[in-house]
């Protein structure tokens, strides 16, 4: 498995072989290469600053559609971008050929977090060489911290989404790489965010874009916050064979965000691309990618007065949900008996008669001041109680499910301690639809068994990287598939 990443660490290499040379002879002033671009400590500003900015658009970017979809959290028969791909039931194997023109849907989390990696990594070479000035203030400690940062934060989200990766450091001979398991990288993950948060420096201001900035006390929640939510992406379902410390978790999250974080968002450089696609609303007031029937289904209850699929036949259309026991729904989902871009011969099973309206803005989120909901305190409660539940307390999880500011809001009885994981499933599945990053609904569904059976429990390692060095492409997916959920899942 070597060389896998030749073609896109192989601009990296050379640059850092660039700033280590001593050039005796004469400058060619004419050789714009990469040793006089980065010796300007105001382009290498402009480079981590912006990553970090790269990097939460990610996070809340176009492609956690693909991972709402395999968690039911939206439904579409559209062809388009292969939205279908990811919403069809039974479930499909995921399409990993360089054939398929709609590869970027398992590749685009891959080249992006590496793309991070990459330039956090001409970051961490610069600073162990020589000092960052921002005019006459020392910064090399906080881009250092915001460096460590990213590519934790990056590696955290590779080994969540794919089945394994590969760890690049500034040092690292990308001649002799190998892919490591999700286990390992996420392990990398957390030594790096660790070393960032031991890092930064009590003047430390991390730019989320031009506008807005963290200090050091919101960098080290936030970060804690995320370590906790990376080492719970370990967990893959049934016997759960990973080591997880969920004391560790507990305590990281007691030491994590106290309120949303939810950067205001700026015009075309930071907004929530997630919620902009999948509240998209057509002309007849259906969703462009509506919410899947689990949502009605589960705010139905238990049992439910709403069926788990769209019945097939075509008289039939579902009533509205009225009376429900939660507040939220009315301000959260609206119900219409149109179905937009939903196609009956491609399955009516997949219908639905309702859309996303919580953070639904006339079509468009990419608008000054709007929220852009990375992480959510309700989300935070809710990695809290899953640990507290998966570390055997399912008394301590009840009561951190029941004190969370969704739960109180609802009007909703009180969870206890035997209804504690259903009750999960239900605060994700309405509380965080669209309110955090990609995949959260995903994840969470993942660690409990609740994903339907044939879905795959990550991506494999994108065709495209693996054809660079000519090995084989494999895949996940379908009922008959490896490394896939083998269970009806929350059905």
């Amino acid at each position: 498995m070597k060389n896998i990443t030749k073609i896109f660490y192989l601009p990296l290499l050379l640059s850092f072989i660039l700033l280590s040379c001593e050039d005796l002879e004469v400058e060619n002033l004419n050789q714009p290469d990469a040793e006089r671009a980065l010796s300007q400590d105001s382009d290498l500003i402009s480079l981590i600053d912006g990553t970090v900015t790269d990097l939460f658009s990610d996070l809340i970017g176009f492609y956690g559609i693909y991972l709402d979809g395999l968690a039911d959290q939206i439904t579409s028969t559209n062809a388009y971008a292969d939205f279908w791909g990811f919403t069809d039931q039974p479930r499909r194997i995921l399409n990993n050929r360089t054939t398929n023109s709609d590869l970027s849907a398992i590749s685009a989390h891959w080249s992006n977090y590496n793309s991070h990696i990459y330039n956090a990594n001409v970051i961490l070479k610069t600073v162990g060489e020589r000092n960052i000035l921002d005019g006459l203030n020392d910064v090399t400690e906080a881009k250092k911290a915001q460096a460590l940062f990213i590519r934790g934060v990056s590696l955290g989200y590779l080994g969540m989404i794919y089945d394994k990766a590969y760890r690049v450091e500034e040092s690292t001979d990308v001649t002799t790489i190998e892919f490591e398991d999700y286990s390992k990288i996420i392990d990398y993950a957390l030594n790096d965010i660790a070393l960032a948060i031991s890092t930064a420096p009590a003047s430390l201001k991390m730019p989320i874009h031009v506008s807005f900035s963290l200090n050091k006390d919101e960098f080290t929640k936030l970060a804690n916050s995320f370590r906790a939510k990376i080492l719970m992406g370990k967990k893959r379902g049934g016997d759960a064979d990973e080591t997880i410390d969920y004391s560790q978790v507990i305590s990281w999250l007691d030491q994590g965000i106290t309120s949303d974080f939810d950067p205001p968002a700026k015009q075309s450089v930071l907004y929530n691309n997630s919620q902009d696609w999948m509240t998209y609303t057509l002309s007849d007031g259906s969703g462009y990618l509506p919410v899947d029937q689990k949502i009605p289904y589960l705010i139905e209850g238990n049992p439910s007065k709403q069926p788990a699929d769209y019945p097939t036949d075509s008289s039939i259309i579902l009533d509205e949900l009225t009376n429900t026991a939660d507040s939220r729904i009315n301000s959260y989902f609206k119900y219409t008996t149109n179905f937009g871009f939903l196609r009956e011969s491609r399955g009516r099973h997949l219908f639905t008669n309702y859309r996303h309206i919580r953070f639904f803005t006339d079509n468009n989120r990419n608008r000054d001041g709007y929220s852009t909901n990375v992480f959510s305190k309700a989300e935070h409660d809710y990695l809290k109680a899953e640990a507290q539940l998966l570390n055997g307390d399912a008394s301590s999880s009840a009561n951190t499910i029941n004190n969370s500011p969704g739960r109180i809001s609802s009007g909703l009885p009180a969870v206890t301690a035997l209804s504690v994981q259903n009750d999960l499933l239900y605060e994700y599945s309405i509380e965080l639809h669209l309110n955090g990053t990609i995949g959260t609904n995903y994840f969470f569904m993942r660690r409990h068994n609740l994903l339907q059976e044939g879905t795959p429990l990550h991506f494999p390692v994108p065709a495209d990287e693996l054809e660079i060095s000519g090995i084989d492409p494999y895949t996940f997916g379908s009922v008959s598939g490896n490394a896939s959920a083998n269970g009806p899942g929350w059905k």
